[in-house]
């Protein structure tokens, strides 16, 4: 399906390209780029890609063997190449659940987990709530099991379902039943089937992308944020490859004209790309500059975002995606600096957070704080008025156990 994209007027010209070649580039993280064009160019004879000079520069010192520049060329497939190859038939036949599910994926985290909001997706690809929600539910089928699940009991049903192991009704019921009151595990220690249970739940992956999990790999940043007496904004051109376009011959062929025309559309498509990204950072520094400087993060939502800089909100989405950037408090993805208000005051989510982290942190460990005392602290210090079901909420966002179940934490780490 084709569609145009019109670039701002500093650029002075439009481009009429498909989705098809924008959008994978657009949400593509620094260390896929240069896989993802590789891939196009080997259908596309005009298309050559070569790393920046800046990367030799940086990172090829005299003497540097043959072997650490092989190692550069290896790539792990990465999560969402593994489950975007998987969205086809038979799980989805259609172009319209393949659209969908496309989506989906983009608010899978890097633990796996669906994080992305069922209603803005269904008016993105201008279908029900409940479609998409169906179409979610089929990742189900997927490798690895578990993933675009809601939390750990449903990524746990997910592979249990999955699961290849022989298991009776009987135990089949008995493992969904504890999955289910997973908080609770061991009241049900006593139960003549509970070691079954516990030799086939021990398999479970947790999180569901763990084996996609390393945390030995250096991230990226795409960019690097310096706040002095200016804001300094710098791209990372080291790992931008740079394209160039070989026209050897001028040919009536309109096969190859197709091609070349879709070879010089990367190019620019790549400029786009890098202009696009250093638009959306330097809002998020101007609208978070208080962070920057030690502060708290300010309310801050995509669809803002998209409103000022001429993009449909799912198309932010995918921009912020993988992306990083590098400042003086350390490396955050792009998502991380977007947060809803509370109670339409200039007062976001992410400091209620903070500000429930530092609470549970310094809490008497013999009486932990229940949700009902951190809701009473927060109205207080921040003067107004939430009720406890938020605040039940923000723990869980921030995979906190409740007050009681902290309480039997605190007596285990003490044995």
């Amino acid at each position: 399906m084709a569609q145009t994209l019109s670039t701002s007027a500093s650029q002075k010209q439009n481009l009429n390209l498909s989705l098809k070649l924008w959008l994978p580039m657009l949400q593509s993280s620094l260390q896929d780029l240069e896989k993802h064009l590789k891939n196009v160019s080997y259908e596309n004879p005009f298309l050559e890609i070569k790393k920046p000079k800046e990367f030799y520069a940086n990172f090829m010192p005299q003497g540097t063997s043959g072997e650490f520049i092989e190692s550069l060329a290896i790539y792990n497939e990465s999560l969402n190449d593994v489950i975007s190859e998987q969205i086809c038939a038979p799980n989805f036949s259609t172009p319209n659940s393949q659209k969908v599910a496309m989506e989906i994926i983009c608010d899978i985290n890097e633990e796996g987990y669906f994080e992305g909001d069922i209603e803005k997706i269904a008016i993105t690809c201008n279908v029900y709530k409940e479609y998409v929600e169906s179409i979610r539910q089929r990742f189900s089928l997927l490798e690895p099991s578990g993933i675009g699940s809601l939390n750990l009991s449903e990524s746990f049903l997910f592979q249990l379902d999955a699961c290849d192991k022989k298991i009776d009704d009987e135990l089949y019921n008995f493992i969904k039943k504890i999955i289910k009151d997973i908080s609770h595990l061991d009241k049900y220690a006593g139960h003549h089937r509970f070691d079954d249970a516990k030799d086939v739940i021990k398999y479970f992956n947790n999180p569901p992308a763990v084996n996609y999990m390393n945390d030995n790999v250096q991230i990226i940043p795409d960019f690097f944020v310096d706040i002095g007496e200016d804001i300094n904004i710098k791209i990372n051109h080291a790992y931008y490859p740079d394209l160039e376009v070989k026209d050897a011959f001028n040919s009536k062929n309109e096969g190859i004209k197709e091609k070349l025309k879709e070879a010089r559309d990367l190019v620019n498509l790549l400029g786009l790309r890098k202009s696009t990204l250093y638009k959306i950072v330097l809002l998020i520094v101007e609208k978070q500059i208080s962070f920057f400087v030690g502060g708290e993060l300010r309310p801050y939502s995509m669809q803002e975002l998209a409103n000022e800089i001429g993009f449909a909100e799912s198309t932010i989405s995918r921009a912020v995606a993988n992306k990083y950037i590098e400042c003086s408090l350390g490396t955050f993805p792009l998502k991380y600096f977007f947060s809803n208000a509370v109670n339409n005051k200039d007062l976001s989510s992410s400091e209620i957070k903070n500000y429930i982290k530092s609470l549970v942190e310094y809490e008497d460990k013999e009486t932990p704080l229940t949700d009902q005392d951190i809701l009473d602290a927060i109205q207080e210090k921040f003067n107004l008025e939430m009720v406890r079901r938020t605040i039940t909420k923000y723990r869980k966002m921030l995979d906190m156990p409740s007050s009681k179940e902290r309480k039997k934490l605190y007596k285990v780490e003490n044995l």
